[in-house]
């Protein structure tokens, strides 16, 4: 893979993970799994990532335990924004990119069944 490849299918190689799932895998899971990475792994120095990663985890936590609410969606696209804004270093800035881009390819994640 390079970076071109990447780029032709929308993607970003961000710190160099690929991750590849069947269809058998939930990726409300996986999403709540990279909130919660996100959230402990970040420092708390700059408050848009301390307190962004926070919300983050929690809505996909609850997300993807089946109660998805109207608004989660345009919080977390929101909260990305901000984060990606404002956060003082990489981890902050790129804290929402899977929930964003996941969203874009699959808006059905975050909404309600």
């Amino acid at each position: 893979l390079t970076f071109e490849d990447f780029k032709k299918v929308g993607g970003t190689v961000g710190a160099g993970t690929v991750m590849v799932f069947d269809d058998s895998v939930d990726l409300r899971d996986v999403l709540a799994r990279i909130g919660a990475f996100f959230a402990h792994e970040s420092c708390g120095k700059c408050y848009p990532c301390q307190m962004g990663t926070q919300r983050q985890a929690e809505i996909l936590r609850r997300i993807a335990a089946g109660d998805t609410r109207e608004t989660d969606a345009a919080t977390l696209i929101e909260l990305g924004q901000v984060m990606t804004d404002t956060s003082i270093c990489g981890l902050g800035q790129a804290a929402s990119w899977a929930i964003i881009d996941a969203h874009r390819r699959w808006p059905a994640l975050l909404t309600q069944d």
